[in-house]
């Protein structure tokens, strides 16, 4: 296991580095969301879940395993954006034998683009035609419509949930530890969200409702890491006071931060391995998630907590618990391999030693010494 709480590394220090490869990031995500206004007239990709648009679930019996899955899909979308203005999306769920109805193997094939999916009967039919060609006969599961209406709602909705969210948290720090505390893990939330939208906005990578998902999740996770961190900082505050502010939080994230790294690490591993083996319906989602982690834990340790120092030490506020002035405390922390005298000079004893006497071998040139007179 890593262990960083006796490294030298200069965390706070550091703060212009951390703050300028933060600004690149979200000024990336800025210029993505500005071109999607110029080309799709909104930030972001919107899938049908929020712009509206058309369903359509079919299943395929008897499906074999042999056949490649994912090339299906991609054959599938292919032949719908011929048909549709916007570019659809295609998902596909396999299904067990003992779920599927007929006691066989099948798939399911979600099909979601524009209107005119549903209301072009000939397009739909020549559709339908094509992918009979493809992976054989079907059944029609879901034929359905999401207006615009709906989806403006989820949009507002999806809003108001991360902006409630933030305001909890804010009044749960802020009742826990302080007001400082709390505005600067918002700001580091804000962070994260803002370079993941960006992140979706710049590969155009379409949003859904597991976007939304995705969000909260990722606003629960890093704030969740930066409450660890600031508690330690918390408990240093009473126990380490001999230190000044900013040497005590670049202590605390050194103590923390192997386990905000491992507990990343081992999560993210895990949604790599669903990445890659999960299939194409899960990938949107576990790409938005893993990129989210990763923000998350880099904000909780290089943004809010530098943020904090940043603001206490440029206010000038109090650094812990002062102690009076001339007084000896001695502070003992599991940690600490020192003893500190926090006021005064503590007085040093005097040691008495004791003359060394030296004899020479007296001299042939040298003069005897009188006697001395002995008293009586």
């Amino acid at each position: 296991m890593m262990d960083f709480s006796r490294s030298k590394f200069d965390i706070v220090g550091r703060i212009k580095i951390w703050y300028t490869l933060s600004i690149i990031l979200i000024a990336l995500g800025i210029f993505g969301m500005v071109k999607n206004i110029f080309t799709d007239g909104f930030p972001l990709i919107r899938g049908i879940d929020f712009a509206g648009g058309s369903i359509i679930q079919l299943q395929f019996d008897n499906w074999s395993d042999e056949k490649d899955t994912a090339q299906f899909a991609q054959d599938v979308k292919i032949i719908v954006a011929e048909y549709t203005e916007r570019a659809p999306s295609v998902q596909t769920t396999p299904v067990a034998a003992e779920a599927s109805g007929t006691g066989l193997p099948a798939l399911q094939l979600q099909i979601r683009s524009d209107a005119s999916l549903i209301e072009n009967n000939d397009a739909q039919e020549n559709i339908y035609d094509e992918i009979r060609q493809l992976g054989g006969e079907f059944t029609v599961l879901e034929e359905s419509e999401v207006g615009a209406v709906i989806g403006k709602e989820l949009t507002q909705r999806a809003l108001w949930g991360v902006l409630l969210g933030l305001a909890l948290i804010l009044v749960y720090i802020t009742i826990r530890l302080s007001f400082d505390f709390a505005i600067f893990a918002v700001v580091a939330l804000f962070h994260d969200v803002l370079i993941l939208v960006g992140i979706y906005a710049l590969f155009n990578i379409e949003i859904n409702s597991p976007f939304v998902a995705v969000l909260l999740t990722v606003v629960g996770y890093s704030i969740n890491d930066t409450i660890i961190i600031y508690d330690r900082i918390r408990e240093n505050m009473k126990v380490k006071r001999h230190l000044r502010f900013d040497v005590m939080v670049n202590q605390s994230l050194l103590e923390t931060m192997a386990r905000s790294i491992n507990t990343s690490v081992t999560t993210i591993l895990a949604i790599l391995a669903l990445l890659i083996f999960g299939g194409i319906s899960l990938r949107t989602f576990m790409l938005g998630l893993g990129v989210g982690i990763a923000t998350g834990t880099y904000s909780s340790i290089f943004i809010a907590a530098t943020m904090l120092v940043w603001w206490r030490m440029k206010g000038k506020k109090p650094v812990g618990i002062a102690e009076p002035v001339g007084a000896v405390t001695d502070i003992i922390h599991e940690e600490d391999d020192e003893l500190m005298d926090l006021g005064g000079e503590a007085e040093e004893e005097e040691e008495t030693v004791e003359p060394i006497t030296v004899r020479e071998t007296p001299s042939k040139d040298k003069k005897k010494r009188p006697k001395r007179r002995r008293r009586r």
